[in-house]
């Protein structure tokens, strides 16, 4: 799921004719940190820095080293011990994070200055289950097929968002990967959007503080020579600063508007960032997975 490399600083033009666009009356670009961290409760903090560029420039944007930059993490005040993994280029830590605990970042670099950002995990999600029923549902081509089911009790105290996925497994390339199903319930609605791994993020503002079920009915026979995992559900609750990033994110690759970053009723979409004085997202979730064999 990780990672978004770069950020480029884009300006989208709007009308349906082509122009060259007079670089020379645009004012010159100020380049700035860009901080990438999506953490989570199941892996360590995985760091990447990287500096933002120009769209109409040639020169590319490029990831800082341990050389470039000075990253400093702590969990409620105590410094977090990193190290830099020079073949991924990220800032690791041997310390997954945890629910109830918060998270600051700061980084620094002699050229372009101190960015800082903060975050924390939800809670976990209450009374949630997630089963499979051989031929218990219908295809979307009217076959029998197995029916997929997860149940979870939403907290009526916040305001929620989630992420959900369905998965197969392949035994034959032995990866999970999404498939296509009927759509129903919150997951047609017009806020919700589907991402590009095959989930769908949407809030809790129809069920807030309800138990909520959701339903998939893979195609007949993905799974039907498998001896071991059949499927995989995955729930994830993700803190505000996760929503606002991917929903923008989504918006701007076309999952909302079918565009390109900008639309002729709307202008540009602006992907959303909690990185003070920089660019980019420090946010988390809360995965819960169930494997169902």
């Amino acid at each position: 799921m990780k990672k978004i490399l770069f950020i480029l600083f884009i300006i989208a033009g709007l009308g349906s004719c082509t122009e060259e666009i007079p670089t020379s009356t645009i004012d010159k670009y100020s380049e700035k940190l860009v901080v990438n961290e999506y953490f989570n409760n199941i892996e360590p903090f995985s760091i990447q820095v990287s500096v933002s560029k120009d769209a109409y420039k040639d020169a590319d944007p490029y990831i800082l080293t341990n050389a470039e930059a000075i990253v400093s993490l702590s969990e409620n005040g105590n410094s977090i011990p990193l190290s830099y993994n020079s073949f991924d280029r990220v800032f690791t830590s041997n310390l997954k994070p945890q629910p109830g605990k918060n998270y600051n970042l700061v980084v620094t670099s002699k050229i372009f200055g101190t960015v800082t950002t903060s975050g924390a995990l939800p809670n976990n999600i209450s009374n949630k289950s997630a089963i499979f029923i051989e031929n218990g549902g219908i295809d979307m081509q009217g076959n029998k097929s197995d029916l997929l089911k997860l149940t979870f009790k939403d907290d009526g105290n916040t305001k929620d968002y989630y992420k959900l996925n369905f998965f197969y497994y392949s035994e034959l390339i032995g990866k999970f990967n999404a498939f296509d199903f009927e759509l129903k319930d919150i997951l047609t609605a017009v806020n919700t959007i589907k991402t590009r791994d095959g989930g769908f993020l949407f809030s809790d503002e129809s069920f807030n503080g309800k138990d909520k079920t959701f339903t998939a009915v893979p195609p007949f026979g993905l799974v039907a020579a498998n001896t071991g995992a059949k499927y995989l559900i995955q729930i994830q609750r993700l803190n505000d600063d996760f929503w606002k990033y991917n929903t923008s994110l989504e918006q701007y690759r076309g999952g909302l508007n079918g565009g390109s970053g900008s639309n002729i009723f709307g202008g540009a979409v602006i992907v959303y960032s909690n990185i003070h004085n920089g660019l980019g997202i420090f946010a988390g979730s809360n995965i819960e997975s169930d494997t169902l064999k």
